[in-house]
């Protein structure tokens, strides 16, 4: 009767007169009456709110305080004794405690603690952000610590504030944007008590959120995060935005050690808690290669998984997907965190909204079946257009080397329109027509051997998806050839020397319908935005020059370069347009609302 007492009397009758009733069940009701068969449902009418103050062991602000993280707690009303399941989602976008989270009244009804916990150096949290760095992510691992009694927690009033008596330090975070970021890096500690996360349009590196393979997408783009989010209430943290900018190093756009801390991919192996991966197959802010890097060191390092991709861009499912997320969402949460036999483990592995809207699984993903396929680049003499085909032109009926002229500093997706027809823009490789249907799903890449006219360059691929007279682009990445080596070395290049460049390509799922040309066009790009405009030609070894795909269908359309008939586009369709640098800075914040 204990338990009874402690909810509201609207709930106090239900529970009461099922006990009375049904003693066999008795246990099972009484210790978690929020609980159905297997899975939670809305039960706790009353919540508890709390403000604690968590020690991180740092003083990254240099006042001779140790830091402090906000966190404000959402948790139903229990009996004294019962020790809930912690969901917490961590964000640098509070802004002095605008708290505008959906999770503390949808989980707290359902069993749940939740705790909504700003990053260091911003809200009220002390201690400075570094921009994905360890005193962010160690800052906020701290919340965890406390959740399982191993760092210290204080009301404001100065007492103790003892998180073991209300949660048993199951926890799990969530999050858009950032705040899945922030998630996706304290897994990447291996912290215990962590039992899941869900990343939603998340980072998993942020120099590939910045650069696009040593190209940067915007100049002082850590700089202007930095001072976004950043309370300053301290000069020392001020002081640390020109050193975070000069160590990004815009100038090279190539990867160093400041990088590496802040790539989570490299931490994978440590990662204790399962993770249910959600993105947006038209996200072009985090971009798709960001989840598909990120699964394939997941899987690489058998971390139990799941992913739930939809058709939209940079946005809270929650808003935008209703039921087909929150139902796996909570099931996956309820078993992690409830420790409910509900099936989760043995659940198909991927969700995918497909293009027209319909939803679909797959038992693995790649789905079963899907092969990497090398794709070579040709320019059969009587087609319309140079060939994506398994098998290589016969030699002596193709045309070798292609040249093309930069024609912007940057191109539009226009580029890909008309691909039957001659320009001196851009490089287009069509398949013969797809007799079946075609699936692309996974990670892309690109391998060209080339030669420039200038000492710097830059290339773009884009697939496309051609249908008669539409044409969509499925996904596109630049690249700069001076990073032929390694990423973390920049080359000046000699003009009329040959290099041989290789990229991943953002990853994507995609179905080619039948009778569709999977298409991909080539173009040159600036290669750093601190440079002047200098138009550069290219050339391309088409023999020494490949496409590697992850398909799924019958390949017997690709396997030569059939003839293809004229295409022309009336309607190009793609992820989206590309956005100024503050466009761009205020969708990532505004992706995590």
């Amino acid at each position: 009767m204990l338990i009874c007492s402690s909810w509201r009397q609207t709930r106090l009758k239900s529970v009461c007169l099922a006990a009375a009733v049904a003693v066999p069940m008795l246990a099972q009701a009484t210790d978690r009456p929020w609980v159905q068969g297997q899975r939670t449902v809305p039960f706790f009418a009353n919540a508890i709110k709390e403000t604690v103050l968590v020690d991180t062991g740092f003083d990254r602000d240099k006042d001779g305080v140790v830091d402090t993280i906000r966190v404000e707690v959402t948790r139903p009303d229990t009996a004294p004794g019962v020790r809930l399941p912690l969901v917490i989602h961590a964000s640098p976008y509070y802004f002095k405690n605008n708290r505008a989270a959906w999770e503390p009244a949808y989980f707290s009804t359902r069993g749940y603690a939740v705790a909504t916990v700003a990053l260091p150096g911003t809200d009220f949290s002390t201690g400075c952000d570094d921009v994905g760095g360890d005193y962010e992510v160690l800052g906020t691992k701290a919340v965890i610590d406390w959740a399982n009694g191993r760092a210290v927690g204080r009301y404001l009033d100065g007492s103790t504030a003892d998180a073991t008596l209300w949660t048993n330090g199951q926890s799990g975070m969530i999050g858009v944007s950032w705040d899945g970021t922030i998630a996706n890096a304290v897994a990447a500690t291996g912290v215990e008590g962590l039992k899941t996360i869900v990343p939603v349009a998340a980072i998993s590196s942020w120099y590939d959120y910045t650069r696009s393979h040593g190209i940067p997408y915007y100049t002082e783009h850590v700089q202007f995060l930095h001072e976004y989010v950043s309370n300053f209430d301290h000069p020392s943290c001020s002081a640390l935005t020109p050193k975070l900018q000069t160590r990004s190093d815009d100038t090279s756009g190539s990867y160093n050690k400041w990088w590496a801390a802040r790539d989570y991919r490299l931490d994978a192996s440590k990662i204790t808690a399962s993770v249910f991966v959600v993105h947006g197959l038209t996200d072009e802010n985090v971009k798709t290669g960001q989840f598909g890097l990120w699964w394939d060191e997941l899987a690489r390092h058998g971390v139990a998984r799941r992913l739930f991709l939809h058709q939209g861009q940079h946005v809270e499912p929650y808003y935008s997907y209703g039921s087909s997320y929150t139902t796996p969402l909570l099931a996956w949460f309820d078993h992690y965190l409830q420790g409910l036999d509900n099936g989760i483990p043995t659940a198909p592995q991927a969700i995918i909204q497909r293009e027209n809207g319909s939803w679909s699984t797959d038992a693995t993903w790649p789905p079963e079946g899907t092969t990497m396929q090398t794709l070579k680049l040709s320019s059969p003499l009587a087609r319309l257009a140079p060939a994506l085909s398994t098998a290589s032109a016969t030699s002596g009926t193709a045309q070798r080397y292609l040249s093309f002229t930069q024609a912007a500093a940057y191109s539009s997706d226009s580029i890909v329109g008309n691909p039957t027809q001659v320009r001196g823009d851009r490089l287009v490789f069509l398949s013969s027509a797809l007799g079946a249907p075609l699936r692309l799903a996974g990670t892309t890449t690109v391998t060209l051997r080339v030669k420039v006219d200038k000492p710097v360059a830059g290339l773009q691929a884009r697939v496309v998806d051609y249908n008669g007279s539409s044409a969509y682009v499925v996904t596109r990445t630049m690249a700069d050839v001076g990073h032929y080596k390694s990423l973390s070395v920049k080359k000046d290049l000699v003009p009329g020397e040959w290099y041989t460049l290789s990229w991943t390509l953002n990853t994507d799922d995609r179905i080619f319908a039948t009778g569709h040309n999977l298409g991909i066009v080539f173009s040159a790009e600036q290669p750093n935005p601190l440079i002047g405009y200098q138009p550069v030609t290219v050339t391309v070894d088409t023999k020494k020059s490949s496409v590697t795909m992850p398909l799924l269908g019958s390949l017997s359309d690709l396997s030569a370069a059939k003839a293809v008939k004229p295409i022309t586009t009336t309607t190009i369709e793609s992820p989206r347009r590309q956005l100024s640098r503050d466009e761009f800075i205020r969708e990532f914040i505004e992706g995590s609302r």
